[in-house]
């Protein structure tokens, strides 16, 4: 573990290989566990109850709901991964707390009353009150033993994280000149474009292959399907509650007579195909639930700036089958698609091996931190590394796919930032640089504890 410090002294080295995770929660009945619970996880020498893991959970569910309100919703929190967050704040947590034996530190008695008496909640005119602390924790229905034991792992943890951040980043000035050039510097970059629609003239369709094809996929191939339906809107003005509504409509399946019975407005959106209800209830997330429905489904409340909607499907549609020569013409559109983009692909990563291809375009100067190249369009965040080509590296390996085409970077030449303005920026930039690149070597240096360690995750019991 020292050694990995020492031999990342130079933090302004350090790429973090994952975006920074730890985040220091009060976790009651850190250490503790009995034998009857199950054990979701072992870190080291730990096991993880369910119970800890579960109260993590709900305290970090508790904090997404106060900054999404009725956004978070549950694809929301399939996007957000938030069973992966808890597991890893836990598992980063006991990680450092190894550390922190194997470094030998420990938070004194001292530390802890001070940090104890510096609590407000436990302070009466200004001074820390033993009755108060005792009638706090009873209040809140916490054993004192149990809260001061998660008290020092967590007033620990943060201990051993600043000293891993104090010991292992050491700048020079040079460094931080580096880091500036990297981010206020500018490029010119060559490149070459591999444009898929010219090679779809070497593409050859075969007639067996549509027609089998065809036969595979015509009942796919349909017009779009047509809907009606109907929605009324309930915000904190009206009647009823949105909960309460959707309940009430389950049981009544008729809108339009409950909506004269609240009060409510009920929309009539008429017939629509399907992407014209797309455009037109978008930002309401139409895609989540307009498939599933059948004639007469009511749909939850779908909440959105305040208010909330609920939809009733009066009647669909189904989109009737293609002619065959349409569906013909489409598949052949879409094989002559993949197949040219995959020539365009392989020319690329050929002329990127070979070092050869047309360099007749410039990018013109760019910000070396910059995310997009003017006329071309933005860049995917996995290839931001072209914008630190140099002489010593001049060539960007890998073909770029940017809006379906395929480029290929090499180094033109480069403009370092103004003197002037570094000399005026020096020292805010210094204490950016050293802040940023301590929490950059922080996050390798616990991804290295985390692939070295001895850590079990059972997701099954979870």
């Amino acid at each position: 573990m020292l050694k990995f410090m020492r031999r990342h002294a130079t933090g302004y080295m350090v790429k973090a290989m994952f975006g920074l995770i730890i985040v220091v929660f009060i976790f009651w009945g850190v250490g503790s566990f009995r034998d009857s619970e199950r054990v979701v996880a072992e870190i080291g020498r730990y096991k993880i109850a369910a119970t800890e893991y579960q109260e993590t959970y709900n305290r970090t569910l508790e904090f997404y709901r106060m900054i999404y309100r009725d956004k978070l919703d549950e694809n929301m929190l399939k996007e957000l991964k938030l069973k992966e967050k808890v597991m890893d704040e836990i598992v980063n947590r006991y990680v450092l707390l190894i550390t922190a034996d194997e470094l030998g530190l420990t938070v004194s008695e001292r530390e802890f009353l001070e940090h104890i008496h510096g609590i407000n909640a436990f302070q009466r005119e200004g001074r820390f009150d033993e009755k108060l602390y005792v009638a706090v924790l009873q209040k809140n229905n916490i054993d004192p033993k149990k809260f001061e034991a998660s008290e020092k792992d967590t007033m620990l943890v943060r201990k051993v994280s600043n000293f891993i951040k104090d010991n292992g980043t050491f700048f020079s000035e040079a460094d931080v000149w580096a880091g500036y050039v990297k981010e206020k510097g500018m490029v010119n970059l060559s490149y070459g474009i591999f444009d898929p629609s010219s090679f779809r003239n070497k593409v050859e369709v075969a007639e067996k292959e549509l027609l089998d094809l065809y036969e595979k996929e015509k009942e796919s191939h349909r017009s779009e399907n047509v809907y009606h339906l109907k929605y009324l809107v309930i915000d904190e003005k009206s009647p009823v509650k949105d909960d309460a509504a959707y309940m009430d409509l389950l049981k009544a399946k008729d809108i339009d007579q409950y909506g004269r019975q609240k009060g409510l407005n009920v929309v009539d959106l008429g017939m629509m195909k399907e992407g014209e209800a797309m455009k037109r209830l978008k930002d309401i997330r139409i895609n989540d639930w307009l498939k599933g429905l059948k004639k007469g489904d009511i749909t939850l409340p779908v909440r959105e700036g305040g208010k909330s909607y609920i939809f009733q499907l009066v009647d669909v549609q189904d989109g009737k089958p293609l002619d065959k020569s349409t569906v013909l013409a489409t598949i052949k559109e879409r094989i002559i698609a993949e197949r040219s983009k995959s020539l365009a692909k392989l020319a690329a990563e050929d002329a990127a091996g070979r070092r050869s291809f047309e360099t007749g375009k410039e990018t013109g100067f760019v910000l070396r931190n910059s995310r997009s190249i003017k006329g071309i369009g933005d860049v995917p965040k996995e290839h931001t590394g072209l914008f630190s080509l140099s002489k010593d590296k001049p060539l960007y390996e890998k073909p770029v796919e940017i809006s379906g085409k395929f480029y290929v970077f090499s180094f033109k030449g480069e403009k370092s930032p103004d003197t002037k303005e570094w000399q005026k920026e020096k020292e805010s930039y210094t204490r950016y640089f050293v802040t940023k690149n301590r929490e950059d070597f922080f996050t390798s240096f616990l991804t290295e504890m985390r692939t070295k360690g001895k850590i079990k995750i059972s997701w099954k019991e979870i």
